[in-house]
């Protein structure tokens, strides 16, 4: 019986001693601190370098053309405001003015599908010279009523752009693609035309379907000439975007120090134009791309106007 006992409290003994040991056992502890989910954003912002040619030299002493940076039709980057950012702003146009601009596009953390529309609010004669009536015979009905002639010759290019403001074509740029002029014609098709896709699940000008890339500064230059536009364009210098004329620090390779990229000629103009006055809003529209594989601006976007 006292083996018994010594042999049971022995066992007992030895328990204890498992149970005290138990805080050396391998072990290892893991902590994930700080999760979070966050929203990014598409917040279109715009802002637009613009030149023009300078009235105050002789055309036929510049036939290219000489620019002058614009500040009436320039700004920082922002969101447009009704009718006070203006990428056109210009009065007393004469055959052969012409102007070359960049816009710079935002659209935030998030890659985006994007979409503008030009859309022609007024078109007018306004008066009736003798020499318009020349060649427009019908401008003293009602000129201020009946369209006027200046969409017609006034012409466009638009292109994907490095930023500089000159028109580049052939080499690569953003993402490897080359500036390739997009979209060109006179004013009065464009207005007709409505809707212009920039990238969509279909189309891009970046090509293929490739969205417009977020956290990006992404640049479209763009050219009008009141005659006949001429789009030879320059050999990429490889640069892109120097300078920034809106804040006095001068460019290196904008338009005024390397010219001749676009030109303007106005001698296929004729009088019909004179005096009249057209007028336009511009938009532009921004959706992310990622989770919306089927937009289409031609179908998913409806210009403001339109409404």
């Amino acid at each position: 019986m006292k083996r018994i006992l010594l042999s049971l409290g022995m066992i007992v003994f030895v328990g204890g001693l498992v149970a005290g040991a138990t805080g050396a056992f391998f072990s290892d502890e893991e902590t994930s601190t700080g999760n979070t989910f966050a929203a990014g954003d598409i917040d279109l912002q715009i802002d637009n370098e613009s030149y023009v040619v300078d009235y105050n030299i002789p055309q036929y002493l510049n036939p290219t053309g000489q620019f002058i940076f614009s500040t009436s039709t320039s700004w920082a980057l922002a969101d447009l405001v009704a009718g006070v950012q203006k990428f056109f702003n210009f009065s007393d146009l004469k055959p052969g003015d012409m102007g070359e601009d960049t816009i710079s596009i935002h659209v935030g953390s998030n890659n985006a599908w994007m979409c503008a529309a030009a859309h022609i609010t007024a078109d007018e004669d306004v008066d009736c010279t003798e020499p318009e009536l020349t060649n427009d015979p019908s401008c003293n009905i009602n000129p201020l009523l009946d369209d006027g002639e200046l969409d017609e010759g006034l012409q466009f290019a638009f292109w994907a752009d490095d930023g500089d403001n000159v028109y580049e074509p052939g080499t690569p740029t953003q993402g490897g693609i080359a500036e390739v002029i997009f979209l060109s014609g006179t004013l009065a098709n464009m207005g007709a035309a409505g809707q212009i896709t920039l990238a969509d699940s279909v189309s891009s000008i970046l090509g293929g379907n490739t969205p417009i890339p977020g956290d990006t500064t992404f640049y479209i230059g763009k050219a009008w000439c009141f005659g006949t536009l001429v789009t030879s364009g320059l050999t990429q210098d490889g640069i892109g975007k120097t300078g920034d004329p809106l804040n006095n620090i001068p460019s290196t390779n904008g338009p005024i120090q390397r010219p001749g990229g676009v030109a303007c000629g106005g001698s296929g103009v004729n009088n019909a134009a004179q005096t009249d006055r057209v007028q336009g809003d511009m938009q532009f529209y921004a959706v992310q791309a990622r989770n919306n594989p089927n937009f289409l601006c031609s179908i998913n976007y409806i210009p403001q106007w339109s409404n």
